[in-house]
């Protein structure tokens, strides 16, 4: 349609930002400082749309994209379950289904992943009633 690219990259910098304030953050007072941390905090344009968003600064720490790595470390070393290590995910079956909450007002879009058949992860409730098992 003509756009140039950068009002195109703008735009999904603004809609990352936008999506996590409005389904992450929903309702949580926001205050100063804001430090983004994770592997977009690398990408300059969501940072600057975050900032724009929050009428704030936003600190981004030179290793903040590293803070998931971290965080998964010291959770196996709290675990103290050691085991064989396999990088068989490509052989693995991983599917995603959404599910629309029902159970209060919010209805909630909850995101279930699934490794061969057996429920890993799911998110996106906003309170207890949508808790997947």
């Amino acid at each position: 349609m003509g756009c140039p690219k950068e009002e195109i990259i703008a735009g999904l910098c603004k809609a990352v930002a936008g999506n996590y304030l409005n389904n992450v953050a929903k309702g949580k007072k926001i205050v100063a400082p804001v430090v983004f941390q994770g592997g977009v905090s690398k990408n300059a344009g969501v940072v600057r749309m975050f900032e724009e968003e929050l009428g704030m600064p936003v600190l981004v720490d030179e290793k903040g994209h590293l803070m998931g790595a971290f965080g998964i470390a010291v959770l196996a070393k709290e675990c103290q379950d050691e085991g064989e290590f396999s990088f068989d995910v490509a052989e693995m079956d991983f599917k995603t289904r959404e599910i629309v909450c029902g159970k209060c007002a919010n209805h909630c879009e909850i995101i279930c992943v699934y490794r061969d058949g057996k429920l890993i992860d799911s998110w996106g409730n906003r309170c207890d009633n949508g808790v997947v098992r």
